[in-house]
């Protein structure tokens, strides 16, 4: 079976960390084809989350827990992204960047939809990308949970943000469970536009803002 393309963000493709060619076990990096769609730089905040979804070892290499596995933790935001406040704002996008790698590695687009816009194109695209790995290919992880910073671009009445993560080393595996190709650590960047829509907050636009490969 072929390698394949472990992704977020672009316009007809989704991609972040990717996996291309063949061979055993290739050990791959991504490549970022989009831009932010946000403007100015604001304020910031350098207040990080914790990752809860599984160990690394001393390779580097991470290796799945039970949490990441649970679905019903990324269903719905946590108390402190529900506010109605730029506080509560930026712990949605942070929480939000946690959930497009969950879904990705359960394989269940529908985390995303939950949390979008009906007009957000890209998060279509990145949760039908989530569906598709049924039967081809699936992180052996959430790659996204790490989450390094958070800031604001923009704030008004259309606040935009800009999350870092930190992507550990690991592994794509096929629906046996068996490994089919390593993912490089990267650090990558996600901006996103949000909307308050029913008393909760939605991403209406989103991003891939940069991509570097970790030496």
């Amino acid at each position: 079976m072929g390698t394949r393309t472990l992704g977020l963000l672009a316009v007809g493709a989704v991609t972040l960390a990717g996996c291309t060619g063949g061979g055993e076990d290739p050990e791959t990096s991504s490549t970022s084809i989009a831009t932010p769609t946000s403007a100015s730089s604001s304020t910031s905040s350098s207040s990080a989350t914790s990752s809860s979804g599984g160990s690394t070892t001393n390779s580097g290499e991470a290796t799945p827990s039970s949490s990441t596995d649970d679905a019903a933790r990324w269903t719905s935001p946590p108390e402190a992204a529900r506010a109605n406040t730029r506080q509560g704002a930026q712990e949605f996008a942070k929480w939000y960047t946690q959930v497009t790698g969950a879904a990705q590695h359960l394989m269940d687009g529908d985390l995303i939809r939950e949390q979008s816009t009906s007009g957000c194109v890209k998060c279509e695209d990145i949760a039908t990308f989530a569906d598709s790995g049924r039967g081809v290919q699936h992180p052996s992880i959430n790659p996204y949970e790490d989450v390094t910073n958070a800031r604001v671009l923009k704030w008004g009445t259309k606040p935009t943000f800009q999350v870092d993560i930190s992507i550990p080393r690991h592994h794509l595996l096929n629906d046996q469970g068996e490994k089919e190709a390593t993912v490089r650590a990267e650090k990558a960047g996600i901006a996103m536009r949000l909307v308050r829509s029913s008393d909760v907050w939605r991403v209406s636009e989103v991003t891939l803002a940069y991509r570097e490969n970790e030496s």
